[in-house]
């Protein structure tokens, strides 16, 4: 009967078991030193990326607002002489002008749509988390916060706007409206209507009602524009803490 023998196993000393438990040791230890890097060079790439883009937001934002206050001091200009010529009026004025005038300001407002495209997706992908300074993340979650109001005081422009279009139908030949309307859509170049077209009341307690109406989409205008101004300097102090930040020329 064949007898097998089992070779015999060199036993190891606590000094190989060391060295051997060392070498693991080190190797898993540098691989998670190794993976922590490489995230990290991960998240600077990917937060440089966000702020570049956050800063594109913010010009065009900025560039948004200023537009906005020139559109609304337009409008302000034309409301003045609206107002100042009902208030003036009588069925011998030259209407021709103010009906122009009308015509021009009802046809529609300037819609302040900032652009938190960049702000939304570092909310919805946690990309915030890779802001390392609080200070930095509260004034970028202070300005958004503040532009969300636009879409309220928007709507409200709206409000203000359709309030003296109802009025005008009180006071204003809508047939003489619709003719300016006709000649601007076949015609950019200025015009002239042929004939002087008359109000359709002269009651002051119309005319007045008018003026109101005018009056408080006047104050809505200015008080847009304060905002306005208000939130383009928000956002030129954010554009600078963001390009003193990260180093963006």
């Amino acid at each position: 009967m064949e007898v097998h023998h089992h070779p015999k196993v060199e036993k190891k000393n606590f000094k190989e078991y060391f060295l051997e438990f060392l070498m693991i040791f080190l190797a898993v230890t540098l691989g998670f030193f190794a993976e922590n890097i490489r995230e990290s060079i991960k998240d600077k790439k990917q937060l440089h990326e966000y702020i570049e883009s956050m800063v594109n937001d913010l010009q065009s934002d900025t560039s948004l607002y200023h537009s906005a206050v020139e559109y609304n001091l337009s409008k302000c200009t034309i409301i003045d002489s609206i107002i100042q010529s009902l208030s003036d009026n009588d069925k011998s004025s030259n209407n021709v002008h103010l009906y122009l005038l009308v015509r021009q300001l009802t046809m529609g407002t300037f819609v302040i749509s900032t652009t938190p495209k960049t702000f939304d997706q570092m909310k919805s992908s946690g990309g915030l988390r890779l802001i390392g300074k609080q200070s930095v993340n509260d004034s970028i979650g202070s300005y958004y916060q503040w532009t969300q109001r636009f879409d309220y005081w928007s709507d409200f422009q709206k409000h203000r706007l359709n309030e003296v279009i109802s009025i005008n139908e009180r006071i204003f030949d809508s047939k003489v409206l619709f003719s300016i309307l006709k000649k601007m859509e076949n015609d950019s170049a200025s015009f002239m209507l042929e004939n002087n077209p008359k109000l359709i009341s002269y009651d002051p307690i119309s005319i007045n009602a008018g003026i109101m109406r005018y009056q408080y989409y006047y104050g809505f205008l200015q008080l847009m524009n304060e905002r306005s101004m208000s939130a383009s300097a928000q956002a030129s102090r954010l554009l600078a803490l963001l390009k003193n930040e990260y180093h963006l020329k």
